[in-house]
């Protein structure tokens, strides 16, 4: 894939050093100059059977063979220039020249905005700081979704799901200050997630405890457990349960893993940044609903777009975890990820997951939010020929929630 180089500071063409803001700035609009130039590949190109050999440099090696093979076909948009709230980059600037690690791998001085704006290839810890700035980019302050989770066979044919409200509020590091919500704060609880089943299908079958409604604490601190907690509706008996949240156990008996739909701890992985570099990636969708399809079923159909990416690798730390490393492409203005790969203990590719966006442009209510808006998500396992879905069929940003909304007294009224 095509390679470019990342660096800490850069002189223009004038002979002048740019300033800490301006190297900033330059990150946050890297289209000004022009999108990405890959030969042969435009808006309006279908990348193919015919001539999947342009996308050698672009597209990862593990996709190249649905190309090649005809199972999957690529339509081409222009890039997408997609700066975030200007209130964040102000953020970004004003705080992340104090921004460092630890020696445990911790930040320091974090405010508010992108921890670490400016990425070094040759710094050893370039790879963990991009971790912390997915963490911490720019989603809005709040969303709500409906949203449904699918089992797919490689042929496209329904095996399972369910349909769920999904809520999530942050309280700390916001970067207008007054947007924090003090108890929160206090506690330490960078955000909370709220969830509740709507629809299971068929009956109950997917999981004989699927939580009627599940509450979720998440903490700023990243090693201390999340909290977590679910109302069951097993056998008509509805009651309170304390869970352990286990990011590698499998999710709700579909081939994913919790940390796939919900996050894991960055201090679970060993990180190292791999590249910085141009990547032909699912695009940000100009409407409100993603398609997907092709060759087993889970690849996005919507048109792809040539992107600046950093690509990051994670590998577990603890030898029993299932997955041996994962490799994600990052989008270099948002830090959205965009796609991952995914591999076994063995080393064999296992599965490569998806990211769809909605452009804000494009959906209802998203010119104000200027984030990418998720509208769904795949999963497609090899090992089983079956694709694991995630549907949004509606989502609203920055619509105020009150924090009662994400207490256990609220999901016990929810649950009954």
């Amino acid at each position: 894939m095509q390679t470019t180089e990342s660096s800490p500071a850069t002189t223009p063409a004038s002979g002048k050093e740019e300033s800490f803001a301006d190297r900033v700035l330059r990150n946050f609009f890297p289209y000004r100059q022009g999108p990405p130039q890959i030969p042969g590949i435009v808006s309006g190109t279908a990348l193919s059977r015919g001539n999947w050999q342009l996308a050698e440099k672009v597209v990862p090696s593990e996709m190249l063979d649905a190309l090649r093979d005809g199972g999957l076909t690529i339509l081409v948009q222009d890039t997408s220039d997609l700066p975030v709230n200007p209130e964040y980059i102000t953020a970004t600037i004003d705080s992340a020249h104090n921004v460092s690690l630890d020696e445990a791998g911790n930040l320091v001085h974090y405010q508010a905005g992108l921890p670490f704006p400016l990425l070094d290839s040759a710094d050893p810890q370039a790879g963990l700081k991009a971790a912390w700035n997915v963490r911490y980019a720019d989603i809005g302050d709040s969303v709500q979704r409906f949203e449904s989770l699918q089992l797919r066979s490689g042929t496209d044919e329904y095996e399972y799901g369910f349909s769920f409200f999904y809520a999530r509020a942050y309280g700390m590091h916001r970067a207008k200050p007054e947007r924090n919500i003090a108890e929160w704060t206090e506690g330490g609880i960078l955000y909370k997630e709220f969830m509740q089943v709507l629809h299971p299908v068929p009956s109950i079958s997917i999981h004989p405890q699927l939580g009627l409604v599940h509450l979720r604490y998440w903490h700023d601190e990243d090693m201390r457990q999340v909290l977590q907690w679910y109302i069951t509706g097993y056998l008509s008996i509805h009651r309170l349960v304390t869970l352990v949240y286990s990011p590698e156990a499998s999710a709700w008996r579909f081939p994913v893993l919790y940390e796939d739909l919900a996050g894991t701890y960055l201090h679970a992985y060993q990180w190292r940044f791999l590249a910085t570099q141009v990547a032909l990636v699912p695009g940000f969708v100009q409407g409100t609903l993603p398609l997907f399809g092709g060759q087993h079923a889970g690849y996005p159909l919507d048109p792809w777009e040539l992107r600046t990416v950093y690509v990051v690798e994670a590998v577990p730390r603890r030898a029993e975890h299932p997955y041996g490393r994962k490799v994600f492409f990052l989008d270099q203005q948002t830090f959205a990820p965009l796609y991952v790969l995914i591999y076994d203990r063995q080393g064999k590719h296992w599965r490569t997951g998806f990211f769809s966006y909605a452009h804000p442009e494009f959906y209802p209510g998203g010119k104000e939010v200027r984030v990418p808006i998720l509208i769904g998500r795949s999963w497609v396992d090899f090992t089983i020929d079956r694709a694991t879905v995630n549907l949004v069929s509606d989502a609203v940003y920055n619509q105020p929630l009150p924090p009662e909304f994400f207490s256990r007294a609220n999901m016990i009224r929810k649950g009954k």
